[in-house]
C-alpha cells in the first residue's frame, strides 16, 4: 500500500499493482492452461491429466492483499474476460461457505451471468453471497437494477435459516472424512500416473457433489453403517448422471470384497437406467482396527441386451438387490445421525 497522503492516488496505485498486474499473470496463466493435457501434482513428481480443451471451464480470480477496507474492490473484464476480485475477508467466507468445487464454481459462474443482465451495487461481495444464498439470483427478470447499503450478509448469518443450515452440515462431513481416506488409502509416492488418473476419475466423481447432496449421503452412509446393511444402492440424486453402491466391510465379506463390490455396481447400473456411472464404495476395517476403503467405479453409458442378461443372471443367483427398497434421503437426516465416529 502507497503511503501518500491523497486517498485517490493510493488507491489508484493499489488497485495497478495488486489487481491489474494480477489479472495480466492470470491472463498468462489461462493461454498456459490452453496448450497443455496434464499438470504436475504439488509434489512436482506425479502428472495430473487434464479435461479435454473443448470441456474445460477456467475461471479468473485474483486475490487483493493489502488494501485499506474502505476501498472498493474493481472486477470484470480486465481486457482478456471476467476476472473476479476478493480480498482476504471475502476469500475466506468464501471458501468456508461454498467449501466444495462444485458450490464455489457455480457461484463465480451463476454471479457472471447475473451481472450480465444487471446494474448491481453492495458494498462488499459478501453482500452479494448473502443474496445469492437466499434467493438463487431468481428474481424477476424485469428488474434491471439493484442497490443495497449493506449489511446483508451480517444479518442472515444471524438469521434462523443460516442456524438450521449449520445444524446439517455435520453429517455431510462424513462424505468429505471418507473422499480424504480414499485418497490417503490408495495413493502414495509409489502410486503411478496410470493408477493415479485410474482413481482420479471416480474420486473427481465423489468430490463434484455439493454439500446439499453431502448432507444427504452423508446419512445414509452413516446410516448404512449403524444398521449393519450388508450393502445399500443409492438411487440417483436430482440431475445426476451416476449413482452409488455403499458396502460395509465386515469379516462376513471380507475375503471376496473386491468382487462383491463389482457385482452389485454392475446390478445397481441395470437397476438405474438413467445413469452411466456407478460407484461402489466399500469401507470398513480389516479386523485388526485398520480401516479400509475400496473403490470401484463403472463407465456404462449404454447397456446392451447381453449385459442386461448378465446382470440379471447376476442378481437371481446372489441375491444382489433382489428386492430393492426405495428409500429417500430425508429417512436419514440429523435425528438419526451417530457421527460415524467423528464426533
Amino acid at each position: 500500500m502507497s503511503n501518500h497522503a491523497d486517498e485517490n492516488i493510493r488507491y489508484e496505485r493499489w488497485v495497478k499493482k495488486a489487481i491489474e498486474d494480477s489479472a495480466k499473470q492470470i491472463y498468462g496463466a489461462e493461454r498456459y492452461l490452453k496448450t497443455v493435457d496434464e499438470i504436475y501434482a504439488k509434489n512436482r513428481a506425479n502428472k495430473i491429466s487434464l479435461p479435454p480443451i473443448n470441456d474445460r471451464i477456467i475461471h479468473k480470480i485474483a486475490i487483493a492483499f493489502g488494501s485499506d477496507k474502505t476501498f472498493p474492490l474493481p472486477y470484470g473484464d480486465f481486457g482478456q474476460g471476467y476476472v473476479h476480485v476478493f480480498d482476504e475477508e471475502i476469500t475466506s467466507i468464501l471458501l468456508t461457505e461454498l467449501d466444495t468445487i462444485t458450490d464455489f464454481t457455480r457461484y463465480l459462474t451463476d454471479k457472471v451471468q447475473f451481472l450480465k443482465r444487471k446494474h448491481f451495487s453492495m458494498p462488499k461481495e459478501s453482500d452479494f453471497l448473502a443474496f445469492y444464498i437466499q434467493t438463487g439470483l431468481d428474481i424477476d427478470e424485469k428488474v434491471d437494477s439493484i442497490v443495497s447499503d449493506g449489511g446483508l450478509w451480517d444479518s442472515y448469518v444471524e438469521s434462523e435459516e443460516y442456524a438450521e443450515w449449520q445444524n446439517l452440515l455435520p453429517q455431510s462431513h462424513i462424505w468429505d472424512y471418507m473422499i480424504n481416506q480414499l485418497h490417503n488409502y490408495h495413493i502414495s509416492k509409489e502410486t503411478t500416473d496410470e493408477r493415479r488418473n485410474e482413481l482420479e476419475d471416480a474420486i473427481r466423481v465423489i468430490n463434484q457433489e455439493p454439500r446439499i447432496n453431502r448432507i444427504e449421503l452423508g446419512g445414509i452412509l452413516d446410516n448404512a453403517i449403524q444398521r449393519k446393511s450388508s450393502a445399500r444402492m443409492l438411487r440417483p440424486l436430482k440431475g445426476a448422471k451416476h449413482c452409488y453402491v455403499f458396502m460395509p466391510l465386515t469379516s462376513g465379506n471380507w475375503e471376496g470384497k473386491e468382487k462383491e463390490l463389482e457385482l452389485r455396481c454392475i446390478v445397481a447400473r441395470m437397476e438405474n437406467p438413467s445413469v452411466e456411472r456407478v460407484i461402489g464404495l466399500g469401507f470398513g476395517n480389516n479386523g485388526s482396527g485398520q480401516e479400509v476403503y475400496d473403490i470401484c467405479a463403472h463407465y456404462i453409458p449404454e447397456m446392451c441386451e447381453e449385459f442386461i442378461s448378465q446382470a440379471k443372471e447376476v442378481q437371481d443367483e446372489l441375491g444382489y438387490f433382489k428386492n430393492p427398497t426405495i428409500s429417500h434421503s430425508k429417512e436419514y437426516r440429523k435425528e438419526d445421525f451417530k457421527g460415524f465416529g467423528l464426533y
